[in-house]
């Protein structure tokens, strides 16, 4: 599996391996963290470059919608080339549908041509989406084509690990292949600099726990989900619909580690969907 996984070139910056002083260590450059567009985001939760975070959250608690806010915004603030594998919410219609949004700060029903025409333009420019012939990728599939044609993203999001096909060996466990996959991701973020997000369903939990926001432990295959991300999020919605039967538009992004102080801590944060403008909001 380890030479399916990591097809890409090994970078060109000088290494050193073994025993060594500190002075024989390359100086590292610091992280510098991307702003998402929400204010209240700033030192609690920011991603950056040469990183890899983890999302996990109930089906259907809005993990796609809010992230791909988040990095609509950051792309927009910073210029980014972002590459997409959504396999749950197709690129065609759905997850244009979002983003047209997301530039027009309306429903796409009430877009003019103008404003169409413009989210198009930008999303041409600033958005690469990997689509499998067969709807059945794998991971190696995903990190090979990720840098074909001189593809460079600046981050790249796959959406959701669930749906991937396995290339675990016969007598490989699920611990040992989910820590070579993880592996694969982080290095392939640290050599390319860019920022790779994975979205992961919680496996299946007792009824009485389905109301609770899950933990990175959740997620079905290994504790690594844990242990070997940079960063991990929970995104999560306590009810969809209030005591009046009015539906509600709240939502909880809980961030749940954070491996580097650049990036944050443990925090809370509240957001909101605007109906009207159909983009996320702090609450």
């Amino acid at each position: 599996m380890t030479a399916t996984v990591n097809p890409f070139p090994q970078p060109s910056r000088q290494r050193v391996a073994g025993l060594v002083r500190m002075s024989d260590l390359p100086e590292q450059e610091p992280l510098k963290p991307w702003y998402s567009g929400f204010q209240g985001w700033r030192k609690k939760m920011q991603f950056a470059p040469g990183t890899l975070s983890v999302v996990t959250g109930h089906p259907g608690h809005g993990k796609t919608s809010l992230m791909a806010n988040v990095w609509f915004n950051t792309a927009q603030q910073h210029d980014l080339n972002v590459l997409v594998a959504t396999f749950e919410t197709h690129p065609l219609p759905h997850y244009r549908k979002l983003l047209r949004q997301f530039h027009a700060g309306c429903a796409q029903s009430d877009m003019t041509d103008q404003q169409m025409r413009e989210a198009d333009d930008f999303l041409e420019n600033h958005y690469r989406f990997l689509v499998h012939p067969e709807e059945r990728p794998t991971l190696g599939w995903l990190l090979e084509w990720a840098l074909k044609g001189g593809n460079e993203p600046d981050v790249f999001i796959i959406d959701p690990w669930n749906r991937l096909e396995t290339q675990r060996e016969k007598d490989e466990t699920e611990t040992e292949y989910i820590a070579a996959c993880l592996s694969a991701l982080r290095l392939f973020a640290v050599q390319q600099n860019c920022h790779v997000q994975m979205i992961a369903h919680p496996a299946k939990r007792d009824s009485r726990m389905r109301d609770q926001p899950p933990t990175l432990e959740d997620i079905s295959g290994s504790k690594n989900w844990d242990n070997m991300p940079d960063q991990g999020l929970c995104v999560h919605r306590e009810a969809f619909w209030d005591e009046d039967k009015r539906r509600r538009f709240d939502a909880k992004v809980y961030h749940l580690k954070a491996r580097f102080e650049e990036l944050g801590y443990s925090a809370m944060l509240d957001m909101r969907l605007n109906p009207r403008t159909w983009c996320f909001e702090e609450a």
